[in-house]
């Protein structure tokens, strides 16, 4: 929801012309989620070349992630092995509201 409601914003903006096209891509690029593909492109790099996080982001500069969103990742591909959630990851059914 968060990200949708900034989208919509930024394109209001842009829309009314009160933001130009280089700032609001430098915005959209802020907010930018990593996508399963890039996950996927992420890990082929860790694991073939052995790149590291700063050198994944100096690859694809374009893409405005954050070195500690990288760096997680590749911790986690470190320890597992895979880039899909363990089962049990998530809350505890103990600790879930009932309705």
């Amino acid at each position: 929801m968060f990200l949708f409601s900034h989208l919509t914003y930024l394109v209001q903006l842009l829309y009314l012309g009160k933001l130009s096209r280089p700032r609001y891509q430098q915005k959209l690029n802020k907010i930018m989620k990593i996508l399963r593909e890039d996950v996927i492109l992420i890990k082929n790099l860790y694991l073939s070349k052995q790149y590291g996080a700063r050198r994944v982001l100096s690859e694809l500069p374009d893409k405005g992630w954050k070195l500690g969103r990288i760096d997680s990742l590749l911790k986690g591909i470190l320890k597992t092995g895979t880039i899909v959630r363990q089962p049990g990851s998530g809350r505890l059914h103990s600790a879930r509201s009932s309705g």
